[in-house]
């Protein structure tokens, strides 16, 4: 799971940043990309600068600011949790101008297509669209609003992002969390299941083979855990 563990740093210091979930998320997808890009040849690279690049190319395109000293630095202390933070010097600056080749070698690989489409636009348009079919007491009964938008993030730890179109990862997500919620969703006015509104060329097996894909990540969490 070593993808997992660089992509597990995105999110913890694009947290520790205060970007917006779809700045981490484009990060984690400009991470799969280059990962995809580059497999041959992977161990040539140190993903740990991919990550500071990743997450400060993600920063410029949500047009949020934020200084290239402290993405390294928050990066270099969740990579380095037991050490204090850099100070100005040598190695600080050396590591700097290292990201910055890093984030040109990004940009090339990406081929300066930074235009990404992200699945939560429309996670959210499917929620409310969805939530007018559910009784309201059922609805915020049970919490699909927030579980959904926890495993679209949990997502992103995946290559989903590089084989599935936004919207079918969107409605693979509100299937598997309306799944885990049991929640009953009425089709007594309509010939098609909810899903197929949502995703009409997408079969429910390949739903459900996206949130298998996803639950693995979950397994792998627990088995980990049980180890230590």
């Amino acid at each position: 799971m070593e993808e997992q563990r660089y992509t597990r740093y995105i999110v913890e210091a694009g947290t520790k940043l205060r970007l917006d979930e779809q700045a981490i998320s484009k990060a984690a997808v400009f991470y799969h990309i280059f990962c995809s890009q580059t497999r041959a040849s992977i161990e040539r690279y140190d993903l740990k600068l991919l990550i500071m690049a990743a997450l400060n190319l993600a920063a410029k395109v949500q047009e949020i600011s934020v200084k290239l000293g402290d993405i390294v630095n928050t990066c270099y202390k969740c990579f380095h949790p037991d050490v204090p933070f850099l100070e100005a010097g040598d190695f600080y600056w050396k590591l700097k101008d290292s990201v910055a080749k890093y984030e040109l070698l990004l940009l090339r690989t990406l081929k300066f297509k930074l235009n990404i489409q992200l699945p939560h636009p429309y996670l959210l348009h499917y929620l409310v669209a969805l939530s007018r079919w559910v009784d309201d007491a059922a609805w915020q009964r049970s919490s699909i609003s927030s579980l959904s938008w926890c495993i679209l993030q949990d997502s992103f730890h995946t290559e989903l992002c590089l084989s599935h179109a936004p919207y079918v990862i969107a409605t693979a997500v509100l299937y598997l969390a309306v799944q885990c919620c049991k929640l009953d969703i009425p089709n007594t006015e309509s010939k098609r299941m909810w899903w197929e509104v949502f995703a009409p060329d997408v079969g429910e097996l390949q739903l459900q083979l996206i949130g298998k894909t996803i639950l693995e990540l979950y397994d792998a969490d627990y088995s980990t855990a049980c180890k230590t």
